[in-house]
């Protein structure tokens, strides 16, 4: 594999892996592929967006193993981003380059559902790595915000099922 990788035939490739698996609705390529500061030990970042029902360690080992191969790589460093954290979601979409969108809607759709969560969430990142960097014990802070953030997203689940909520 050559250090950078042609962009355009990269999409093909994605595009013709994704329409494989119906489930897959977005394709992304980041790091430094993306940016292009390969190196030679430079693997090739991907962050795909599924359909929640293939969301399963078989399903996503079968996809990997197809995607690497349709690549001609064992560099192939597959990120499922409805499973990553907000900051490595955020970085994917805003710093990464789309390789492939099964439509535009559901794109803007995801892309302003993880702005908007990390853009709420950033003062709490940015008051944690202060504290990491200044080697503050944050340990007790984290857990009562992830107990926060668990309790917001039950709560907003229960509005989402609320019966009588209008679609659309």
């Amino acid at each position: 594999m050559e250090n950078a990788i042609n962009l355009e035939s990269l999409k093909e490739r994605a595009r013709r892996w994704a329409e494989n698996h119906p489930g897959v609705s977005l394709v992304y390529l980041f790091g430094s592929q993306a940016t292009g500061q390969t190196g030679p030990e430079s693997d090739i970042d991907i962050g795909v967006l599924l359909d929640r029902d293939l969301e399963n360690p078989e399903t996503q080992a079968v996809m990997h193993y197809e995607l690497a191969r349709l690549l001609k790589t064992g560099k192939v460093d597959l990120i499922w981003l409805r499973q990553a954290p907000m900051e490595l979601a955020f970085a994917v979409i805003s710093q990464g380059r789309l390789l492939y969108e099964r439509d535009v809607a559901h794109r803007v759709e995801y892309e302003s559902y993880v702005m908007g969560r990390y853009y709420d969430y950033l003062p709490i990142l940015r008051a944690q790595r202060d504290e990491i960097l200044a080697g503050g014990n944050f340990d007790r802070r984290v857990q009562w915000h992830r107990e926060a953030f668990k309790r917001t997203e039950r709560t907003l689940g229960q509005i989402r099922a609320a019966p009588g909520k209008k679609s659309g």
